[in-house]
């Protein structure tokens, strides 16, 4: 049954917006990059750009609530 709602895990992701999951339009930003795991899937690497770390790490858990984030650079 759930093959025939395969965008309802869609559904459930966060809008994409600005000052929730990214930067707003004309911030000053600098690239974070971390590693990202304990979300449902194998860990990967995610860049993000932000006004500041503290900023990166909130979009990345705004994405998954439950992750863990180690900062790569």
């Amino acid at each position: 049954m759930k093959a025939n709602f395969k965008d309802r895990e869609r559904l459930n992701l966060p809008p994409d917006l600005e000052g929730i999951t990214r930067p707003e339009k004309d911030a000053k930003t600098e690239k974070f990059v971390f590693k990202v795991w304990n979300i449902g899937i194998s860990p990967m690497k995610l860049s993000i750009y932000a006004e500041s770390k503290m900023k990166a790490i909130k979009y990345a858990k705004a994405r998954w609530n439950n992750c863990k984030l180690e900062q790569i650079k």
